[in-house]
């Protein structure tokens, strides 16, 4: 046993050591035929920077990060080890613009990727704050603001000659900068769930949700009434306005509808429904599912809800390997940690936000028997941020 453990460990160690043992070739390499003055190529060696010092960089930060994660353990040095690859890349990304090309807009828009990657390490910090009612949302808004003023910076140090040879026709930048801006008070307004109001709460899950699809929602809407309507307005002042007051009165109108079917959303109603459907035994199954959908999402007790829809599959044939990914968002589920010590506020608030999470995993539940009865088994859902398993 003694030696199996030593010779894991020696396994381990050396697939550690080959990133650095890589690195240490690449340097002696590029020193001997490049960076040396005496090398055979040391003429050439500005040719070659980009190459040099981006891909030293990357196998640099891989290596410490190898060693990090293996000598050194927990959840603050695995954030610790992906903020360092992340600066790395955005380092390295920004070494191979600065050299490859001669043009000063490229060297200068090539620093905002250190700014971008800054922004996603921050991003990566709301994970430990998610027991905050308040830190978690203002996180994320900081990291979505960095990176507005950085695609804006960017935009404006590559094309600020083109722009101007359009007469300013195209903003790209400031959509993209208002739509980061956007998001970043969109999650600052989802901190309205600390009400205690269940319609303002089921809101805020909403908000803070898709930020992605939202992102390239806002980014075409202000792109039509930036761009689009100051293109018409140079033909036809009356219908650029009307193109402005009826984009404006469609967003208005699927946001009120969106957001009245997100408040009356019941998908623990809806689950317990559809397993009605697939029973055999109405009576007695009808108050089992109640009882454990409820139970789940109050207590957040996953042993009876569990065993219970693994029985159903079983009642109704479906596979074992296609029941567990069915029912893979209630096992990887997990709570948001509460303090050892907090406020009844911040408590009720966490506890509030949990139900809620609870309730959108039933819903992944059930959009996985549904895509099962359609036949679309590529489709299962899982937890977000976690990989589904495949078994």
């Amino acid at each position: 046993m003694y030696f199996k453990r030593t010779q894991e460990k020696d396994e381990s160690l050396k697939k550690i050591a080959i990133y650095p043992v890589i690195f240490s070739v690449l340097m002696l390499f590029s020193w001997y035929y490049f960076l040396w003055p005496e090398a055979r190529w040391y003429y050439a060696r500005e040719q070659v920077y980009f190459l040099i010092f981006s891909v030293g960089v990357l196998l640099l930060v891989v290596s410490i990060r190898k060693f990090l994660v293996f000598f050194l353990k927990g959840k603050g040095m695995e954030l610790a080890g992906n903020a360092i690859i992340i600066l790395g890349t955005g380092l390295a990304a920004f070494l191979f613009f600065y050299f490859v090309s001669e043009s000063e807009n490229l060297k200068n828009a090539s620093s905002g990727m250190i700014l971008l990657s800054i922004a996603v390490i921050i991003y990566k910090l709301k994970d430990f704050y998610k027991s905050n009612i308040y830190s978690e949302s203002i996180v994320i808004a900081v990291s979505y603001i960095i990176a507005g003023i950085t695609v804006d910076f960017m935009y404006n140090s590559l094309f600020s000659e083109f722009f101007m040879d359009l007469d300013g026709k195209y903003s790209i930048n400031a959509v993209l900068m208002l739509s980061f801006i956007s998001l970043s008070l969109i999650q600052l307004i989802s901190l309205i769930d600390i009400t205690g109001d269940l319609k303002l709460v089921k809101i805020s899950m909403w908000l803070k949700k898709n930020h992605l699809l939202k992102f390239m929602i806002i980014s075409g809407v202000l792109f039509i009434l930036l761009d689009v309507r100051r293109i018409v307005l140079a033909n036809n002042v009356m219908f650029a306005w009307i193109l402005v007051f009826v984009v404006l009165l469609v967003v208005f109108i699927l946001l009120v509808v969106k957001l009245r079917s997100t408040v009356k959303k019941e998908p623990d109603v809806k689950l317990k429904k559809h397993l009605q459907r697939i029973t055999y035994d109405k009576i007695r199954d009808i108050s089992n599912i109640s009882a454990y959908v409820d139970d789940f999402i109050s207590t957040g007790k996953k042993s009876g809800l569990t065993s219970y829809l693994f029985y159903m599959a079983y009642k109704v044939e479906i596979p074992v390997v296609t029941a567990s990914k069915i029912i893979a968002p209630v096992l990887e589920y997990k709570d948001i940690e509460v303090s050892e010590v907090m406020s009844k506020k911040s408590y009720s608030v966490i506890k509030e936000r949990n139900k809620q999470n609870r309730t959108r995993v039933i819903e992944y539940v059930t959009n996985n028997l549904e895509f099962y009865g359609r036949g679309k088994h590529y489709e299962y859902r899982t937890v977000p941020s976690i990989k589904p398993k495949n078994n």
